[in-house]
């Protein structure tokens, strides 16, 4: 009697398999397909853990603000202060100056200074046009040269004279170069470079000034020289550790987010160079502007840059009393106060207030005409359509179509 567990011949004649024992593709009709939660794939949510309770996120971005905005109070408080303080001091050295002696002053000026330093300020804008060149290679962007030289002018012109010039000169930047086809990144490289380069040229430039010229610095400013050597030796030590640092920096430096990519070194010691030139020029204005001091020219030079960086330094638009208190210690000893004092006025008049009419007419005509453009435009383009519409149907009038 044969077993019941006997086994069926296969097909080609091999060992049978045991009755009720299924093949594999068998095995796999009747293997019940996996649900979508039970397929490989990334693990799920752990839910065990109890989730934050609601409004959490919501309490964290008020205090994140509340921080935000105590940190911008207290800035602000501090340029009230350092503001108040320096016209404090700027009322005590001016109080011996009267009005009709500053009038009178003003009106001695040659009128062959105040040409040299409406050239000199025409040079020093022109230098600062060496800035947007480097951030836009940096940024790799090649707008049109005019526009280049609108929004450099423009941009440098309500910066100096409204303050915050990566605020106030960057949204002016920003309308210009974006209306000339650079993107919003593009134009905020352009703006991180021109920040950074300008206060690493600076503050290089200043201390190159203080090394060369301490010993004379000191003498003006009634102070012993060794403490200048000292500030102007830490200056270069950081300006020369930021270079080497860009040397062999080569990856992108990530702030959160944000992943910023270092200028090469040679683009920085050109901006030095840059800040060089222009300081040279604007110190320029003023020196053209004051009467004989007895004092060189490049240890003027070296002072006014001193004076301009404690301007920057404050966040007082325009450095506005710092500047003119640091120039009256210095050379007001020398000169009448009242000369000293007319041609700072004078300085800040050609420097800033000028270039700042002319940037703002430009800056009106730049508007202007991008509204014509966009409305006129878009008008004419309009008419134009409808008068090929109107022929197109009485040709096709014309010809009998439908």
């Amino acid at each position: 009697m044969a077993s019941v567990a006997g086994g069926v011949p296969g097909r080609d004649g091999g060992p049978g398999r045991r009755m009720g024992e299924l093949s594999e593709s068998e095995a796999a009709r009747e293997q019940p397909a996996l649900l979508p939660l039970d397929r490989p794939g990334p693990p799920r949510l752990d839910m065990s853990r109890s989730p934050p309770p609601p409004g959490t996120s919501d309490r964290r971005n008020r205090a994140g603000w509340r921080r935000l905005g105590s940190r911008r109070h207290a800035a602000g408080l501090v340029v009230c202060v350092v503001a108040g303080l320096a016209f404090w001091g700027l009322e005590r050295a001016l109080a011996d100056v009267s009005g009709a002696a500053l009038i009178a002053a003003l009106r001695a000026t040659p009128a062959s200074a105040l040409l040299l330093a409406v050239a000199a300020t025409g040079v020093s804008y022109l230098t600062l046009f060496g800035y947007d060149l480097s951030g836009l290679a940096y940024a790799r962007a090649r707008p049109p040269l005019l526009s280049a030289l609108l929004a450099s002018f423009c941009g440098y012109a309500i910066g100096n004279a409204g303050g915050f010039g990566a605020l106030s000169g960057g949204a002016v930047r920003y309308r210009i170069y974006t209306a000339a086809g650079l993107s919003p990144g593009q134009v905020a490289r352009v703006i991180l470079f021109i920040s950074v380069a300008i206060g690493i040229g600076l503050a290089t430039v200043v201390a190159i000034g203080l090394a060369f010229c301490a010993d004379r610095v000191s003498a003006i400013l009634g102070t012993s020289p060794e403490p200048l050597r000292a500030a102007a030796g830490a200056l270069l030590i950081l300006a020369a550790s930021f270079l080497a640092f860009l040397a062999t920096r080569r990856r992108p430096m990530a702030i959160g987010r944000i992943r910023i990519e270092p200028p090469g070194p040679t683009l920085v010691l050109g901006q030095i160079a840059v800040t060089a030139a222009d300081m040279l020029a604007a110190a320029a204005v003023l020196w053209v502007l004051l009467p004989p001091t007895g004092i060189g020219f490049f240890v003027f030079a070296a002072v006014f840059a001193a004076a301009l960086a404690l301007g920057v330094l404050s966040h007082v638009p325009g450095g506005l009393g710092i500047f003119e208190l640091v120039i009256l210690y210095a050379v007001g000893d020398k000169v009448p106060v009242s000369a000293v004092a007319a041609a700072l006025v004078a300085y800040r008049g050609i420097y800033f207030l000028l270039p700042l009419s002319v940037s703002t007419i430009l800056l009106a005509g730049f508007e202007a005409r991008r509204f014509s453009a966009a409305n006129f435009g878009r008008g004419w383009r309009a008419a134009f359509a409808g008068l090929a519409a109107r022929r197109s149907r009485r040709r096709d009038r014309d010809q009998g179509r439908p």
